[in-house]
């Protein structure tokens, strides 16, 4: 196992531009997967979207803090809390994924993914083909489990 496409994931999941963060909270824990691949009609990539992604939009969101004066408890943002739940609950895919994505080829070498992975902070790459139509996509623990193959010999 020396190539991206002996070692990737040949059907990956996948979703739409369209579909909501919401959704793919779901699909994570129902699913078991930490990444999902984003492709337009005709199955071309657009992004990823990973578990991380969805933890950071998460994390930007603004709680609302509340002021006790004499007994009565004051909200002080109640209104910017009300309004980043309903963006985030407006948010989709799309709205995650970063342009371009990175991505691998097919006959990238498990050395050249390492590199790639290690370079860019990433746990997913895609793998495309020269129109950018989607063939898999190679995670962290493929790869690591390769290597081991590799240096078990």
């Amino acid at each position: 196992m020396n190539t991206a496409a002996e070692i990737m994931n040949r059907q990956p999941p996948c979703c739409r531009a369209d579909t909501p963060i919401s959704t793919l909270a779901v699909r994570f824990s129902e699913e078991g997967i930490t990444g999902v691949l984003v492709v337009d009609e005709e199955q071309r990539l657009l992004g990823v979207v990973t578990e991380s992604d969805l933890v950071d939009r998460q994390a930007s969101l603004h709680i609302p803090t509340a002021l006790a004066i004499f007994d009565m408890v004051i909200p002080l943002g109640a209104q910017r809390f009300e309004r980043e739940i309903a963006r985030l609950r407006a948010m989709t895919a799309g709205d995650l994924i970063e342009h371009p994505p990175r991505t691998i080829a097919p006959e990238a070498t498990l050395d050249e993914i390492a590199a790639l992975m290690e370079d860019a902070d990433i746990h997913h790459l895609p793998v495309v083909d020269g129109d950018n139509f989607v063939v898999g996509m190679v995670t962290k623990r493929e790869l690591i489990r390769a290597l081991a193959a590799r240096a078990a010999g």
